[in-house]
């Protein structure tokens, strides 16, 4: 007995000392890997377990994201509910990581709601390895329809031309509707493309609402912190009658929005190509290519559908978002309006510019330039996020970390474009200070820019060409006061909207008003 109660003493000893280096150890082996491993970036301080959530608006995180940039610098780190998130607000960080390294960077988030529960990981917005078989045949496949080559064609531009044509007389009988018009006319463009769709005959404007419903869900499942299943993926498998999970409901409802833009514009094709009547299409040339080739996907059907949806969701918000940021920026900058007009008319062309016009008008297409970098479509682009532990300008970047380009800070950043809340498309004129480069960034970067950049830039350019050619925009006339009445710059949304403003848009002579109608009659538009 008394050597046991000798013993206890030692062992207790024994035990506080092993304890002692175990503890020691553990946190000598953390201070060992924060420093070997670099500091975080800085960043506002969050609140316990949910670190920044309450911080983040439901809204415009961009603006918000903005501010804090002037205090914590071009690359800063917020986290919610533990997810860390890296913010780039320079374009040198954005290109470095996303293009420069994108081997690692070019990977999306899980995005629970918009990507699992609507639907959309099934197309290339949201598609997660980029060195799959799938997101390669995406890109094989837009960039064979509509790659800078594909672009040059006089087969797509006559597509986008009639379209545009469409639009001129549509704000000629209803010009109050303008933004309704670009709408419908970016959605016709792209479904005649894709589908070989013809929106104006049969059901009119079917499959435009069809889409538009689709696009609603995209904007509104995309948006940072809406969502709290994204942050606690758990709660996907809550049962939709359960209190609060009303998101399910939501998710259920988009997802039958998707899967009619995924099944019905796909239906028509094939029942077209049945027929043996159907219109060249962007899909009914993958299918023709698929039916003679064994295809490497068993699915590329469903793939099929997926890059006509990537298609549509890549432009249907985005092209009208920008048409009417340049309506909204002629309103308030006239001076501009009458600059672009005097260039278009000393080209004494005698018809509706073209595409081909392009390189003859340095000031229009700088105006085009403008109009992505004034207020980007996309302010925040889609998110990356990072698959392995990197370090960056002394910072530690975890693995598994969101990664959002703040698009809207780099287009407003004062020292490359001094006043960015001026509208000034003299900028681009000088090809020496860079800034046509950088305004390409409103497109995304690396393996994930957009696709379709070519031909979105080819159809806002000839929307934006033609209507300055035909019409003057000017402010509206409050018709009690008399006064006129100047818009506010405000713009909403993951794709980014100006809120609703009023304007007048008429034509600027009987010459140009007689040109619409002169060209709608010979081409039956």
């Amino acid at each position: 007995m008394d050597s046991l109660s000798d013993s206890a003493p030692k062992l207790a000893s024994l035990s506080g000392i092993l304890l002692s280096a175990v503890i020691i150890s553990f946190v000598s082996y953390q201070i060992y890997a924060c420093i070997s491993r670099g500091r975080s970036p800085p960043g506002p301080p969050g609140l316990p377990i949910i670190g920044n959530a309450l911080q983040i608006p439901a809204d415009r995180q961009w603006l918000k994201w903005h501010q804090w940039k002037q205090k914590y610098g071009d690359i800063m780190k917020i986290t919610v509910l533990g997810q860390p998130i890296i913010i780039l607000s320079s374009l040198k960080a954005s290109k470095d990581l996303l293009e420069g390294r994108g081997n690692i960077y070019s990977d999306r988030p899980s995005a629970v709601m918009a990507g699992e529960l609507v639907g959309w990981s099934r197309g290339l917005g949201y598609a997660q390895a980029t060195q799959n078989p799938r997101f390669r045949e995406f890109r094989r496949a837009f960039h064979q329809w509509m790659g800078p080559r594909a672009c040059e064609s006089r087969e797509l531009r006559d597509v986008q031309e009639r379209e545009n044509l469409r639009l001129l007389s549509r704000l000629l009988s209803d010009p109050e509707n303008f933004s309704q018009h670009a709408r419908e006319c970016t959605s016709s463009t792209i479904l005649l493309l894709m589908y070989g769709y013809p929106s104006h005959i049969g059901d009119p404007l079917r499959l435009v609402k069809i889409a538009e419903d689709a696009m609603l869900g995209f904007a509104r499942a995309s948006e940072p912190g809406r969502w709290w299943v994204d942050s606690f993926p758990m709660l996907k498998h809550v049962p939709s009658w359960f209190p609060g999970a009303s998101f399910k409901r939501t998710a259920k409802s988009m997802r039958r929005d998707l899967d009619e833009l995924y099944d019905v514009p796909f239906k028509f094709v094939k029942t077209e190509m049945k027929k043996g009547i159907f219109e060249q299409s962007f899909l009914s040339k993958y299918l023709e290519e698929h039916s003679m080739i064994t295809s490497p996907l068993d699915d590329f059907e469903e793939l099929a559908k997926a890059a006509g949806a990537s298609l549509y969701s890549g432009g249907a918000e985005t092209t009208p978002s920008a048409l009417t940021s340049f309506i909204l920026a002629m309103v308030l900058y006239p001076r501009v309006q009458e600059k672009a007009q005097a260039e278009i008319d000393a080209l004494a062309l005698g018809r509706l510019p073209m595409i081909m016009d392009r390189n003859r008008l340095p000031y229009v297409s700088a105006i085009v330039k403008e109009v992505w970098r004034w207020n980007p479509s996309v302010p925040l682009g889609l998110p990356h996020v990072v698959n392995q532990d990197d370090e960056y300008m002394g910072y530690h970047i975890e693995k598994g970390s969101i990664v959002w380009a703040n698009i809207w800070t780099i287009m407003h950043d004062e020292d490359t474009f001094p006043n960015p809340s001026e509208f000034r498309p003299e900028r681009y004129l000088d090809p020496e200070n860079g800034a046509s480069e950088i305004v390409e960034s409103a497109f995304g970067f690396g393996r994930r820019i957009c696709p379709g950049m070519y031909l979105a830039e080819n159809s806002v350019f000839l929307a934006i060409v033609t209507v300055l050619t035909v019409f003057n925009i000017s402010k509206a006339v409050d018709p009690v006061t008399g006064e006129e009445i100047t818009p506010d710059v405000e713009y909403d949304g993951f794709i980014s909207h100006s809120r609703s403003f009023r304007c007048k848009i008429q034509p600027r002579s009987r010459l140009t008003r007689d040109l619409i109608l002169e060209q709608v009659e010979v081409l039956k538009v």
